[in-house]
């Protein structure tokens, strides 16, 4: 029985996890989308002429209010998958982007800038960007760190180049 537990305990620390944006920037967006709606609003309603709003005003304030309603759609639905074999990028009305664990050589962690760089290429360019704002940022470098092979460089915050921290 005590086996069994241990094996099923097995799979959930492999399980894919996701890591979606974090309340602080969910905050964020939700206030300057509230501070945005106030200020078209206000405009709406205290027209200094009483006139009706002209139709590139109506058209300028659809626009900015369609960018405002697909950022917050985009940051509330943003997310990165760790799984097993490949670490996924989702983001809404783009494509994913992941890169295979086993192909990972370098991981970066930016010393000014949260987040992290996956490279296939050592020397070459990211093969995926995770940028910050993301919920438990030090289990997602952890989990990628420790998915990663034992071969690939951990570059950046003080880890050495040949992967040890």
């Amino acid at each position: 029985m005590n086996s069994q537990a241990k094996s099923e305990g097995a799979p959930e620390e492999n399980a894919p996890r996701r890591f979606g944006t974090s309340n602080f920037y969910r905050f964020l967006v939700l206030s300057v989308a509230v501070f945005w709606l106030v200020t078209i609003g206000s405009e709406w309603i205290s027209d200094v002429n009483g006139k009706l709003a002209e139709g590139s005003e109506i058209a300028t304030d659809a626009v900015v209010l369609g960018l405002l309603a697909y950022a917050l759609f985009a940051v509330f639905q943003r997310s990165v998958v760790v799984g097993t074999e490949e670490i996924r990028k989702v983001r809404p009305l783009w494509n994913d982007q992941s890169v295979q664990i086993s192909e990972i050589r370098r991981v970066h962690v930016p010393t000014i800038e949260s987040g992290l760089w996956l490279y296939t290429d050592p020397d070459g360019n990211p093969a995926l960007t995770i940028f910050g704002g993301l919920e438990a940022p030090e289990e997602l470098e952890e989990r990628v760190i420790q998915h990663a092979p034992s071969d690939a460089a951990v570059t950046g915050l003080g880890h050495r180049a040949n992967g040890s921290s």
